[in-house]
């Protein structure tokens, strides 16, 4: 299970809104003068995430408390998030030189890069629509672990 901490900012019924602000490591690395992340880092100020999650007894607004997300639910959405549109971007721009040769034409940069962006916009759709069948599963939500010391 990874652990944030995080504040409950509001109440529903039933559920409460949590803000995280996601923490960086720039700040303590020697190398934080040198590193192109350390510096784009400052240049984006970054807001805090805001989640609905459902809510336990005996929180109430104003308390720090511990959220957790299963390691398995963060591995599977990188993997469709990085890895999926990657992998149909390099099949796409392969797919569109092997048409190009077949049909004989002589463009096959220009071949390979619309087939492969083709095929990158097409699994993103993908994508959205399948992560809206699992948005509700308790499994690929965080969850309200305790309260924060």
């Amino acid at each position: 299970m990874l652990e944030e901490d995080a504040l409950i900012v509001d109440l529903e019924d039933g559920f409460i809104w949590v803000e995280a602000m996601s923490q960086s490591s720039c700040n303590h690395c020697s190398a934080n003068q040198g590193c192109g992340t350390a510096s784009l880092q400052k240049w984006f100020n970054r807001s805090p995430n805001r989640l609905r999650m459902a809510n336990k007894p005996g929180f109430s607004v104003g308390d720090k408390v511990v959220i957790g997300i299963p390691e398995q639910a963060l591995v599977k959405g990188s993997l469709m998030i990085y890895m999926f549109p990657l992998l149909a971007l390099i099949a796409g721009a392969m797919l569109g030189a092997l048409v190009n040769d077949w049909l004989g034409w002589d463009f096959k940069e220009v071949a390979s890069i619309i087939a492969g962006f083709a095929s990158f916009a097409v699994c993103f759709r993908s994508i959205q629509r399948y992560t809206l069948k699992f948005a509700n599963r308790a499994d690929y939500q965080p969850i309200l672990l305790r309260l924060s010391h």
